[in-house]
């Protein structure tokens, strides 16, 4: 069961995600700090301490692109280390962020949810 809800965090995460204009081997892209992102797949990893992982934001069920809360530049990015974590929309209809700004902004005022962690994984994020 969890290889498969695995498998299919992946697909939700690289399948939504549209590969146009892509470097090579970029699988897919991510939004942070309101820059688009390419991005590549390394592997999955176990628990990690909370310092040497980002949150990611995937949006299951929707073809937004995912929202990381760090990026390349910033003193806190954790070399595209991340903490998955799935948003679902309540309140509001779904609609694209580009920070993690953004998304906390919207939980906060009750339109959406966020899980615990779903897993951790490795992707690094390049510039576009």
């Amino acid at each position: 069961m969890a290889a498969l809800a695995a498998v299919s965090l992946a697909a939700v995460f690289f399948g939504s995600i549209g590969a146009a204009a892509l470097p090579p081997r970029a699988e897919g892209r991510v939004y942070a700090n309101d820059r688009l992102w390419a991005t590549f797949g390394l592997k999955d990893f176990k628990v990690a301490p909370v310092e040497s992982v980002d949150l990611i934001f995937t949006f299951p069920g929707t073809d937004l692109i995912p929202v990381g809360e760090a990026s390349p530049g910033d003193p806190d990015y954790n070399g595209g280390r991340w903490d998955v974590r799935a948003v679902t929309f309540t309140g509001m209809a779904p609609e694209q962020f580009t920070s993690d700004d953004e998304v906390w902004f919207h939980y906060g005022l009750g339109h959406l949810t966020i899980s615990g962690s779903l897993k951790y994984f490795e992707c690094p994020l390049l510039k576009l």
